[in-house]
């Protein structure tokens, strides 16, 4: 199996970022309409004003404290993702469980030729990637990272000897399981069919 240690590329921070400038521009026009809103409590205005600009600050220092924490490894036990800032976070989804390998690219994204490869077991739903059980963010060679995971998917799933055979071959002896099964169900059918008859 295919090992790989990734982290995601700088220009996945610089999204972040920018997503954070834009919330910040948004919400900038709240402090010109806010003291319409509360009127002559000027205390009250300064005291929004000030947590506003705090949660502002503790999240742009949060981004790069985040992305510094990420990494994603592929190897033998699964996909594997570590990151948190404050809590930190460990999370494993064995081949075994992985039904989807996805990837999404949104237009910033494919402006920095990065993407997202969402990593769904059966136990997510929803649309492609909206609930996937792992999503490796700012992935530059998409391609090639679920070609990998592919790969070890398929590897986990045939036998040692068979490695990089398809998986829809057959045992040997499968025809003669089919055959008895095929002369089972004739066997079946005419006993059904002489039943009606009487």
């Amino acid at each position: 199996m295919e090992s790989l240690e990734l982290r995601p590329e700088k220009e996945q921070r610089t999204l972040w970022l920018i997503t954070w400038g834009v919330i910040f521009i948004i919400g900038t026009p709240l402090w010109i309409i806010l003291p319409l809103i509360v009127g002559e409590n000027i205390i009250l205005f300064v005291i929004i004003l000030f947590v506003w600009l705090i949660v502002m600050l503790l999240i742009a220092f949060w981004i790069p404290a985040s992305f510094k924490a990420l990494e994603y490894s592929i190897n033998g036990d699964g996909v594997k993702m570590k990151g948190g800032v404050v809590w930190k976070k460990h999370v494993t989804v064995p081949y075994s469980k992985i039904t989807n390998v996805d990837i999404t690219r949104g237009p910033l994204q494919r402006y920095y030729n990065i993407g997202t490869i969402h990593i769904q077991t059966a136990g997510a739903a929803g649309k492609q990637g909206e609930r996937a059980e792992l999503k490796l963010s700012g992935i530059r060679e998409l391609d090639k990272v679920r070609e990998v995971i592919i790969e070890n998917i398929r590897d986990l799933d045939s036998p040692a000897g068979n490695r990089g055979k398809s998986r829809t071959e057959e045992p040997a002896g499968a025809d003669t399981i089919f055959k008895d099964i095929l002369n089972e169900l004739k066997g079946i059918k005419n006993i059904l069919i002489n039943r009606n008859i009487r």
